[in-house]
This record gives C-alpha cells, structure tokens and sequence, in this order.
C-alpha cells in the first residue's frame, strides 16, 4: 500500500507522482517513477526535477543521490529514476522514502545538505507522495526461479522451474513477456527446458498469485564447450590508425581485419552497427566459425539510437542471426535515461522477432553501477565491465585476483541471471595517472603481460564467458578527448601486428592465422611469388582495391612502402612492401 504525506492543497490539475518500482527495505538500488502531468512537454521538462528524500532512524533526512546533485530529472512523459542506495549504521532499514516534484529554479545554488522535510513546506508542486516500503512489497508475487543458474552448461542438462506456494508459472520460448503474450504457456509438473548442443536456450517467465503477475524473469543457457582458442570472446573495434569513428570501411577492408581474429577466440563482441566495418563484422565473424555479440549504442539522442536500431535490422537482414545482442554499453543513470534505454531494448526486440529470430538481449554495464528495475527486468543477460588495477588502487600484483572476486560479486548479486565478463583489460602505455585520492598508476608492458597472463589461465582453468578489451588499438579514442592510455588497450597495431611484448604471453596467441598459402618474399622491395596460380586481388589497408590478376606473380613496385592484403582466393594473407 502507498500513502501520501499531504502538505499543500492539492488541484485538480496538480501532478500526481507515481512509484513504479523501489528496492526493498534493506537494500540499495534505483527507485523509478513517473510524474503524472498534462503540461509537460519535450520542451519545459527540463524545468522540473524530483527530490527524493529519506530519514535515517536517528531523525536526519538525506537528500538522493547526493546532496551536490539531487535534482532528479524527469523527461517529457514524467519518468524519472533515482539511486536511493545510501550507507552507514542502519542506513539500508530505511523504509520510508518521500518524493516532491519541484521547479529547479526554487533550488538554485542551494546545497543539498541543508534541504530537510521541513524545508520543503511551500517549495514543491502539486502533493509528495511517501513511500513505505515493507507496504510496496506486502503480497507481490516473486518471480520463478531455475533449478541451476543462468550461463553454460553441459548439452542436453534439463532445467526446471519453481515459485512461491500458490503461484502459477507463465513462461515463454520466444522473448516475449509471458504476462501479456500471446505465446505464454503454463508449466506443468512434467515441463523441462533442454540445454542445446548449439545456439542458446532463452526462457522468459512470470509467477501469477491472485490475480497479480510478478516482475518478469529472463533465464539464459549456453551449451559448455572445451575453450580451444587462447581466449572465450574479445572485443573488437576495427576504427585503425587514426580512422575516425564513422568511418565507412568496406567489406573487404573488415575481412582482412577481421583475419587474425578467429585464431583467438570463439567469440566476438562489437559496440555498434554503424560504420567502421560494422555492418559486416556478425556476417564475416560468422562465416570464420565465430560466434558473435552484437552490440547497439544507445545514448540520450532518439535519432542516433534510432539510427542504431536501424543498423541493426540490416544486419538481421544480411544474416546469419547474430548470437546474443547487447543493447547499450555503460549506459549508467547518469549518462542514459532509464526510459531511453529501456525504449531501446523494447524496439531491438521488435526487429529481431520482425526478423524471424529469438536471440537473447542483454545490456553491459562498469562494475558496483546500480541498474534500473526498467532496464534489468528487460534483460536476458548481463554484462559487467571490469578494470582493477586500471580506473581503481588496485595494486598490480593483485590485479588479478581482484577481477576473479570482482566477477564473483556480481554472480552472486545477480543468481539469476547470465553474467558475462562483457570487458576487462589493462593499458600497456599513456603514461601515469591519478585515480583514486590521488593513486598514481602507471600503464608499462610488463604489467599489461602479467594481467594477460592472469586472466589467460583464469579463464583456461574456469572456462569463464568473457570478452577481451581489445582487439586492436584505438588511436581515436585519445584524440576524441578520451584519457590517454584509452589508445593502448589492443593486443595488435594498426599494421594487423601482434605487439612484441605480448609474445611473451603463457598461451600462444601468435595473431596472424597460418596461411595455407606461401607468398614469397615477404617482405617485398617488388613482386611477390605463389607457389601456384591463382584469382589473386591485392587491398591496400583502407579496404581499396588496387589491383586483380590471375597468376603467380603480382608487382609492388608502382605502391608506397607499407602494409598491403592479398586475397587469395577467399584466404587474406599479409604483405609488407619495403
């Protein structure tokens, strides 16, 4: 039950404030809402903001999130969300929390710790609503629960649900919520959910007690496979020396960047579907035997999100299907609206079942962020961005054990669900930097081969589903105003070239795939030699195509000094002009 606290009169066409979801008595998280009011508009929500507001057992009232930022904004349809997690003795029985909706200007260069409940009389518009927590949660039906969790396991495992005394479970195989689809099936004593031996098993289910349907529970497996290649899955973004990003690399250009990368790992994970090669990774990836994450960058701008969505149903379209797909990266409440991410995943589903597929969506997010109830309850999967001992104290000699007990954490702080270690990386260079108080790190190569190699037999011993941070440097990232050492995450250069120093790796991940074809010599002052004729095409390193012959000989002479792919037949093999 949700009762007011009543302050001013309240009119006719007052605002009303709408509690969709707040975190239990005793835990932190993100309490989302709306403000229910016929006079917003795009154009003055930006004038109106929600304090939350909670009152430790002591008396004290505390402003949420901070109190040098806790003008909460609301957007043209009245959403709003708000971190309510705060800490100290006793701080988390807090069970009730008060929302007022108020004018940003009446709160101009006013400091949060000064604004208590008192403070408030005359201040706000329209009525406060109080929340009682333990009432919020009185009688809501839980969601089911799977008999293992979420993530890989063995081909052919049977998996069973459960739920509350009393409950039925709704569940359905498509992605759509079993609340309201037309799919929705009932599950029975005698219904189990096969692992595959390929693809994935998605299951989607709700609990219905009395009438009222819990919050929606996203269930995600994968068949465990032997992990043959030096890593699970590695990120990659094919934006190459100095190419900005929106640059429109050609397909062939993607395939001979794309070349080194099947010997590394059996996945791969991308942040777009615009440019860069992007629209060509899921395909080429596929057609290499890789299995692909495909990523949709979701930012505040509708236009670009809705560019991104679009990338995306061509990319359905092309095929083959991707196999999971990850809608936003890092989109923390700061950066990304609720709704707008929320509205996101919404329309990516809609293109993949418009498509014909089920493919399991998830969203990647920096370790310890609190996500949304909108969000997470959309979810298939979870991503966890970790960088101890990058962005953080963490001494380099426990760089490692801190990304295994970071990861931990987040396993069991979300027991049903996937998680996914969706990045983890360090720099080799970029020079020192502060981080926490003042904490000096310093990138060097010794210390990003002793992460490698940590992270290399962690996840050979424990087969962990993860994704390198990255594939290759990113000059552009530092140019862009990014930090400096953002360029220097890549295993490789430019030039498609292993760094030296990472040669000295524990497992071998020698970058550039053993050609069945022999070019010779290589490097070249000339021409260069095949051992047999051949449909040769030769690319310079942007993806243009110089020349076509069919031969055994192909001469250099007339190009500058540089990295050149031959194609040779459908294998690339790299050729260096000196």
């Amino acid at each position: 039950m949700l009762f007011c606290t009543c302050m001013n009169q309240i009119r006719a066409a007052d605002p009303e404030i709408v509690i969709n979801y707040i975190p239990p008595t005793g835990e932190g998280g993100i309490a989302e809402g709306r403000v229910v009011w016929d006079i917003l508009t795009e154009s003055n929500a930006a004038q109106y903001a929600v304090i939350a507001m909670l009152r430790a057992s002591w008396g004290d009232d505390y402003v949420k999130p901070y109190y040098d930022n806790y003008l909460n904004a609301i957007d043209a349809s009245g959403n709003f969300a708000v971190n309510i997690t705060t800490s100290g003795e006793g701080d988390f029985a807090i069970a009730d929390v008060s929302f007022y909706l108020v004018l940003r200007t009446t709160f101009r260069g006013i400091d949060g710790s000064s604004v208590k409940a008192g403070y408030m009389n005359g201040k706000y518009i329209g009525r406060p609503l109080t929340v009682n927590r333990n009432d919020f949660w009185a009688n809501r039906p839980q969601p089911p629960v799977p008999d293992i969790r979420p993530g890989l396991a063995d081909a052919g495992r049977r998996i069973k649900l459960s739920c509350q005394a009393g409950g039925v479970i709704l569940y359905t195989q498509d992605g759509s919520d079993p609340a309201t689809s037309a799919s929705a099936r009932t599950y029975g004593a005698s219904t189990t959910f096969a692992v595959p031996s390929d693809g994935s098993l998605l299951v989607k289910a709700v609990t219905r007690l009395s009438g009222a349907f819990s919050a929606p529970a996203s269930f995600v497996w994968l068949p465990r496979e032997p992990l043959t290649t030096p890593f699970w899955g590695i990120n990659v973004s094919l934006a190459l020396n100095g190419e900005p990003f929106g640059h429109p690399l050609s397909e062939e250009a993607t395939r001979a960047r794309m070349a080194p990368v099947a010997r590394l790992a059996k996945w791969v994970k991308t942040f777009g579907t615009l440019d860069n090669g992007l629209p060509y990774i899921n395909k080429i990836a596929r057609e290499q035997g890789l299995r692909t994450m495909i990523g949709v960058y979701v930012t505040n701008s509708t236009s670009d999100n809705n560019a991104q969505i679009q990338g995306l149903r061509q990319i359905l379209a092309t095929g083959p299907a991707p196999d999971l797909i990850i809608v936003g990266n890092e989109c923390s409440l700061a950066e990304v609206a609720p709704a707008t991410h929320a509205s996101c995943i919404d329309a990516v589903r809609k293109a993949v079942k418009d498509a014909g597929f089920v493919i399991p969506v998830g969203s990647a997010d920096i370790a310890g962020v609190s996500w949304s109830h909108s969000v997470l309850d959309r979810l298939d999967f979870v991503g966890v961005n970790i960088y101890c001992g990058t962005w953080d104290r963490t001494p380099e000699n426990e760089m490692t054990a801190a990304l295994i007990r970071t990861y931990a954490g987040h396993l069991a702080a979300f027991p049903y669900k996937f998680v996914l270690l969706t990045e983890t990386g360090t720099p080799y260079s970029g020079g020192s930097y502060s981080v926490e108080n003042g904490f000096v790190q310093t990138p060097s190569p010794q210390k990003a081969v002793k992460y490698l190699n940590g992270f290399l037999e962690w996840i050979a011993r424990d087969n962990v589903p993860s994704f390198y941070f990255e594939v290759y440097d990113e000059p552009v990232k530092s140019q862009n105003g990014g930090h400096p050492i953002e360029q220097y995450f890549g295993l490789m250069d430019g030039n498609l070239e292993l760094h030296p120093f990472y040669r000295e790796t524990a497992v071998d991940i020698q970058a550039v795939p053993s050609a069945t074809v022999v070019l010779y010599p290589n490097p070249t002052s000339g021409a260069v030699f095949l051992e047999k004729e051949s449909r040769i095409k030769v690319y310079d390193l942007q993806g243009m195509l110089l020349q076509e012959v069919v031969g055994n000989r192909v001469d250099l002479s007339a190009y500058p000094q540089g990295v050149y792919f031959f194609r040779v037949d459908e294998t690339f093999v790299k050729v260096v002009k000196k």
